[in-house]
């Protein structure tokens, strides 16, 4: 990791235009480790060219610097960094540019990453990929304005399900702390991430909790996310991003599965789970990835297909498990 910490810095120190692109369907994660490193690049007197594929999240509008998304178009020679994401495929229409690319760097704490981009800085120890950018500016010496640290807490936050997920650990309680110094607000951070819904969002997630499932004792739960909830909602697809967090809370459950319907012909999944589930081995078969607890693909079919098949699979393995 040394070596490809150092070699992003020479990247840094040798060039002067960067896109730095967040994956599709970004999270603040993603997005929050792209702003972050956008601010620290213009510190240093580069040009950065933040980038989200199509769509851009309107929900994270919140982060600082989000007003430069998508803003400017980065020259051909431009340096790119993809932020937290295990395959190329999950940059959408922005793939082809991050591959013309130059040079390329890969930033990700994904245990499925699959090692793409001529440099990859992946740790998939870390609880979210902002903590490998906050750690990359602290050992190059960079400054952290408070909106960078910020962006990083939310991405750090968000991550780690506002510190309840079991990859908090002691050390990522004292990153936030530590970024909190920096001037991050926790509870503007709080009420941005998870209590800021607009109406059209709980009338989706209305619509999601009565389509649920329960099955083999409530051990799986599962719901769906189609075309016609959401044009009875009034919701984009973006807003269903909590409704996975809520089949997740439920007491018995050892895997939780939301389907979106994208397309008619192209199925989103979610899932989450608790042991001995692995979610991101789960997923694998469909072409996904992520982690051991969370994980997500983009699978070819339509909603109904999508479930049958998945279905059938997490239905094996649960049932493998002893009660």
């Amino acid at each position: 990791m040394a070596e490809a910490l150092e070699r992003i810095h020479q990247a840094v120190r040798d060039h002067d235009a960067f896109l730095l692109v967040a994956h599709k369907d970004a999270d603040a994660d993603s997005l929050g480790s792209v702003l972050a490193f956008a601010d620290y690049l213009r510190g240093e007197g580069k040009q950065a060219y933040p980038w989200v594929p199509d769509p851009l999240p309107r929900g994270l509008s919140y982060l600082p610097g989000y007003e430069a998304v998508n803003l400017r178009e980065a020259p051909a020679n431009a340096v790119a960094i993809a932020f937290d994401a295990g395959s190329p495929t999950r940059f959408g229409n922005l793939r082809e540019r991050i591959e013309a690319a130059p040079l390329t760097a890969v930033i990700d704490h994904h245990a499925s990453n699959e090692g793409f981009g001529d440099i990859s800085l992946v740790q998939p120890e870390v609880a979210a990929t902002g903590v490998i950018v906050f750690e990359a500016l602290r050992s190059w010496g960079a400054h952290v304005s408070p909106e960078a640290a910020t962006n990083l807490y939310a991405a750090i936050f968000t991550d780690t399900g506002g510190f309840r997920h079991d990859n908090t650990t002691g050390a990522v309680l004292q990153l936030g702390a530590e970024l909190a110094r920096l001037g991050a607000d926790p509870a503007w951070v709080a009420l941005k991430s998870y209590k800021s819904r607009p109406e059209t969002t709980l009338k989706l997630q209305a619509l999601a909790s009565v389509a649920t499932t329960y099955e083999l004792d409530s051990r799986l739960v599962w719901s769906e996310v189609t075309i016609a909830m959401l044009r009875q909602s009034g919701a984009e697809m973006e807003e269903s991003e909590g409704i996975i967090d809520i089949l997740q809370s439920l007491d018995t459950m050892l895997c939780a599965v939301l389907f979106k319907e994208a397309e008619p012909e192209l199925t989103r999944v979610s899932v989450r789970s608790r042991d001995p589930i692995e979610a991101h081995q789960l997923l694998a078969a469909f072409g996904g990835g992520g982690h051991r607890r969370a994980a997500g693909a983009e699978v070819r079919g339509s909603i109904a297909e999508v479930e049958t098949a998945v279905l059938t699979e997490v239905r094996r393995l649960i049932r493998a498990v002893p009660r």
